[in-house]
């Protein structure tokens, strides 16, 4: 039986990885065409104009804000990457993305060992069919991480009303709008995880 105080424990985890996650997708730059993560521009612009408290309210989504298109794998891994020049706008960007990135992974390989339903049904990482959802260990998560920022993505772009309806929630400051709002998620997990079955 896990202890009282876990559910906050994880809340706060996910609040924070979430922070970090809006932290890519505002980070200000010369470079308007910096990575959007899977938002388009109009959601990106929004998300940008948002305060400080604003944002602060969409990363308290109970569930993780941030997937992977692809988790890296050893296979993924054992593929030359192509040398990729970059200019440095986009350097710098990519350098917090890595750090954010090794931080999720991280994460996502310690949640799994633990509690993979969790796992799971928080962040959505249930693999395809039989395969586990994470194919790397420990040792593997940091050589993996500039491969996984290529695959970084928001999550839930597919039902392009729940990032506009979070904006719309954290700007009206009412109280019970913003709670349902941040729930919206949870069906969205719920779904995803039977159709991983």
């Amino acid at each position: 039986m896990r202890p009282e105080h876990s559910d906050m424990r994880l809340y706060a985890e996910l609040t924070s990885l979430n922070r970090g996650f809006l932290g890519l997708i505002t980070e200000p730059g010369p470079l308007r065409e910096a990575p959007v993560l899977g938002l388009d521009a109009a959601t990106v612009d929004q998300l940008r104009q948002l305060s400080k408290e604003e944002l602060e309210f969409i990363s308290g989504t109970p569930g993780l804000l941030a997937c992977f298109s692809n988790i890296p794998s050893v296979s993924r891994l054992r593929v030359a990457e192509k040398s990729v020049t970059r200019i440095s706008a986009q350097t710098g960007w990519r350098e917090s993305a890595r750090l954010y990135v090794t931080g999720l992974l991280t994460y996502l390989w310690q949640m799994e060992q633990q509690d993979l339903p969790c796992c799971a049904l928080c962040s959505g990482f249930t693999g395809q069919g039989s395969e586990p959802s994470m194919k790397l260990d420990f040792a593997q998560i940091r050589s993996s991480a500039d491969l996984a920022v290529d695959q970084l993505r928001a999550r839930f772009t597919e039902h392009p009303s729940f990032w506009t309806d979070l904006i719309r929630s954290a700007r009206s400051g009412d109280a019970e709008f913003q709670s349902l709002s941040r729930l919206t998620i949870i069906p969205l997990v719920l779904a995803e995880e039977c159709s991983a079955r």
